[in-house]
């Protein structure tokens, strides 16, 4: 691979990265009411001796990369996953026994539309199995390249038989459970009533034209029609306007639409009413590059370190952050704290011999240089390398000089 030009910031597009989960009745577009908090308090002999949930976060992972979507299938629980999708609701009722059953089979087919968009092409790392609010969770990141970078965690817990599934996951490139994708489809399925949207909603109270107005929400997002979908978002009232499922949505069709200007507005409102929610950190990080608010870029980086016991992708983003910043001494530590935590994070090493440039740690860039042959297949050529933009100081160091010399004996061997 010859390198013709290097990046020199390496930004998340949080909003981009978009994974759209299907099922028979419905696509997803919606935000979620609930999300999983940072409490990562609990038993310490359970996180210690979670043995099975680490394995059971590995066997996820591998499923989903090589794109193998029966093995995936295999650690659902389906049945815990819509007991929670169908919390609160009328167990009794026979249009809910028969939508249920409808779902538990489509189940498979989102496991399939899963395997096949994160298999193969993309990158898949199982980060860890920890546990948060009372549950085992499996952190899987994902990497998009230049589309951005996201976590799917899967809350895990035992069946009946003792085998260690999922019941359920969090997506944080659109900040929401999976359960709640099931439960806002609902309302597509379900005939309209206020106890149903009330439920959804957690709104205490709710009128029949609340009802009307988020029904026509769910259609108009399901057809992809999101022009309209924005139209009728402005004549909402405050409590349905301001709700955490609404702000999200908007936010996520306002990116699918590729519609900076509103993809940048909706963005404001969600950091406006949603900026403390850990689960948006990823999201937000868009807002605050765009307002070149760093400060608050920082502190949602914090909050997803503490939610995912750190990772090399915080510390990769707080580097890039560092990077625009001009901070680069900062920038050079955390891309260094990032490949030291996943040698195999090939992004962070770009990153980091941005850094050591720009810093003019010139050894530290030749080492950089050489785990990226060694590692990813690169292959760069010392005179190219010397006409490029950012690289001219670098090209005059002695350290340069050596790295170039050992270069063509090697060539010459």
């Amino acid at each position: 691979m010859n390198i013709t030009h290097i990046k020199r910031e390496r930004l998340f597009k949080a909003g981009y990265f978009i994974i759209i989960l299907l099922c028979m009745f419905f696509v997803s577009c919606a935000g979620s009411q609930k999300h999983a908090g940072t409490d990562q308090s609990g038993s310490h002999d359970e996180a210690v001796n979670g043995r099975e949930y680490e394995e059971a976060g590995h066997t996820i992972a591998t499923a989903l990369s090589t794109g193998n979507a029966e093995a995936f299938i295999r650690t659902i629980n389906k049945e815990a996953l819509l007991d929670r999708a169908f919390a609160g609701m009328d167990q009794d009722s026979q249009a809910i026994k028969k939508v249920r059953a409808d779902l538990y089979t489509a189940l498979d087919r989102t496991g399939m539309i899963m395997s096949s968009n994160l298999g193969n092409s993309r990158r898949l790392s199982f980060i860890r199995s920890r546990f948060v609010n009372n549950k085992h969770c499996a952190l899987i990141r994902v990497d998009m390249g230049d589309s951005g970078l996201s976590y799917l965690d899967f809350m895990l817990d035992k069946d009946e038989r003792g085998a260690v599934k999922i019941i359920d996951w969090h997506d944080f490139a659109q900040g929401q459970l999976y359960s709640d994708s099931l439960r806002q489809a609902l309302i597509l399925i379900l005939p309209h009533n206020e106890m149903l949207i009330r439920t959804i909603l957690g709104m205490p109270a709710v009128d029949q034209k609340t009802v009307e107005q988020f029904a026509e929400l769910a259609r108009l997002s399901r057809d992809k029609k999101y022009e309209q979908w924005l139209e009728k978002y402005r004549d909402l009232p405050d409590s349905l306007k301001y709700s955490r499922i609404v702000l999200v949505t908007r936010a996520l069709i306002a990116s699918a639409m590729e519609n900076g200007h509103e993809y940048r507005l909706a963005l404001q409102d969600v950091n406006r009413y949603l900026g403390d929610d850990p689960s948006l950190s990823l999201m937000l990080i868009d807002h605050y590059l765009l307002e070149r608010d760093y400060k608050s870029a920082h502190r949602a980086l914090a909050r997803l370190h503490e939610y995912t016991g750190g990772d090399a992708a915080v510390d990769f983003l707080k580097a890039n952050i560092c990077l625009t910043e001009k901070n680069y001494a900062d920038s050079l530590r955390y891309a260094q704290m990032a490949v030291k935590k996943d040698a195999n994070f090939e992004d962070a090493y770009l990153t980091l011999l941005v850094a050591s440039l720009y810093s003019e740690q010139y050894e530290i860039a030749v080492q950089t240089i050489d785990r990226l042959e060694y590692n990813f297949g690169y292959n760069f050529d010392p005179d190219e390398i010397g006409r490029l933009s950012g690289y001219e100081e670098f090209s005059k160091s002695l350290v340069f000089a050596a790295w170039k010399a050992q270069k063509l004996s090697s060539a010459n061997r």
